[in-house]
């Protein structure tokens, strides 16, 4: 995708009108969202102009542009997720031991590393071989 996509679809409201915009009017769509003012709308649709366009009937509809915009929205959405919580969990998994073996190490050393490992390796494999959440981008 050209950094012009990733600028039409880096505002929210933008975001909302690509996920409504099965073929609604100018107006149909200042109701659904809200939208007091018109140039309001008008400047955000100028933003979507590529991925959007206008059928016979006056009534907006998606480009394929825009349908591989608004796949590109969704998976972002399904898998940032999904990454951010593999870091944290890694990141708590270090934290976690370091603090456990300097506070004792022989009972981090039998239990707690043992375990804590065993739960990031479940983790690591379900997140990377099943999520596929490095291979989602």
């Amino acid at each position: 995708m050209s950094d012009e996509v990733f600028e039409a679809i880096s505002h929210p409201l933008r975001i909302k009108i690509l996920k409504l915009l099965a073929n609604r009017s100018f107006s149909e769509l200042k109701r659904e969202l809200g939208i007091e003012s018109s140039g309001k709308l008008d400047f955000h649709l100028k933003k979507l102009r590529n991925l959007i366009t206008m059928d016979e009937g006056g009534k907006y509809i998606l480009t394929k542009e825009g349908y591989a915009a608004l796949q590109a929205i969704h998976t972002i959405k399904k898998y940032g997720w999904q990454k951010r919580a593999y870091f944290i969990n890694l990141a708590a998994y270090i934290a976690f031991n370091t603090v456990a073996a300097i506070a004792n190490f022989t009972l981090w050393l039998i239990t707690v590393l043992p375990l804590s490992t065993a739960w990031i390796v479940y983790y690591t494999y379900k997140s990377i071989a099943k999520r596929k959440i490095f291979k989602a981008m």
